[in-house]
């Protein structure tokens, strides 16, 4: 695909920023009156859940969208709403959105749920979006260029020293190939949920606040999923992965995602 493509794509996005904020206004209005419904059935509540605001905020976010040469990409959302039919898959690029990531926080009132918004070809990720309307905080990363707009929210965490906590939400370390999991525990790191590490963000949240060391997780959804890897990609920091992004994602139960696990670190 011509780069000047890409360019053409990432720019579109970049101009459409206000909109997703704008996006963000209405789930901020709509978080004061929140019902939660189920949606599937994985045992673990912050994945099987939904609101009425993911799927209204989805479907602005993507009218919008589908006025543009963007409606030639291939959609991966994380809700199935009407507008998923308006993108057409013919350009090789996927496009990629969670209307509210982090609805476990978003349903409690809780300030740390954000939009986040992607661009993939068949190789890397190109454009990362994530922007937290509550906080009024958040970031772009593009290239090896990350850009925060706001200020940096302030993150308690429970344990004083996460100076070698490798952190992930439910996932299981056990995944990871022995002799990694070896290199690692030797080196002193230990894996950690979230929950044992705060009860106010999401795993990749603490990594890009510089809370913990390292960030981990294994299968990952194309709209949820990849923030972690794009952002360390772009700071040069250590990467170990098994992911092949060369490869096309499958799809299960919770929508796209690439086979395999990413292990990020900052030293």
């Amino acid at each position: 695909m011509p780069k000047n493509k890409e360019r053409e794509l990432i720019d579109i996005l970049i101009n459409l920023e206000p909109a997703i904020k704008k996006a963000g206004i209405l789930a901020l209005k709509m978080q004061k009156n929140i019902t939660v419904s189920k949606k599937l059935n994985t045992g673990i509540y912050g994945v099987d859940i939904v609101t009425e605001a993911d799927l209204k905020v989805q479907e602005m976010i993507l009218s919008e969208f589908a006025k543009t040469e963007l409606n030639q990409c291939r959609m991966a959302a994380e809700e199935n709403t009407p507008s998923i039919n308006k993108f057409k898959n013919k350009n090789g690029f996927i496009l990629c959105l969670d209307p509210i990531d982090g609805t476990v926080f978003y349903s409690s009132k809780k300030k740390f749920f954000s939009i986040i918004v992607s661009l993939i070809n068949k190789k890397d990720i190109l454009y990362t979006y994530n922007y937290f309307p509550a906080l009024k905080w958040g970031y772009r990363i593009l290239g090896d260029n990350v850009k925060n707009f706001g200020k940096l929210p302030k993150l308690p965490t429970k344990i004083k020293n996460t100076s070698k906590i490798i952190v992930h939400w439910f996932r299981d370390s056990k995944e990871i190939d022995f002799n990694t999991f070896l290199k690692l525990t030797n080196k002193g790191y230990t894996f950690s949920t979230m929950r044992d590490v705060t009860d106010y963000s999401g795993a990749c949240t603490l990594f890009y606040l510089n809370k913990v060391a390292g960030f981990f997780t294994t299968n990952p959804n194309l709209y949820d999923g990849l923030v972690g890897l794009h952002y360390a990609k772009a700071k040069k920091f250590k990467i170990i992965s098994t992911i092949d992004m060369s490869k096309s994602p499958k799809h299960g139960p919770r929508g796209f995602y690439y086979p395999g696990w990413y292990i990020v670190l900052r030293k």
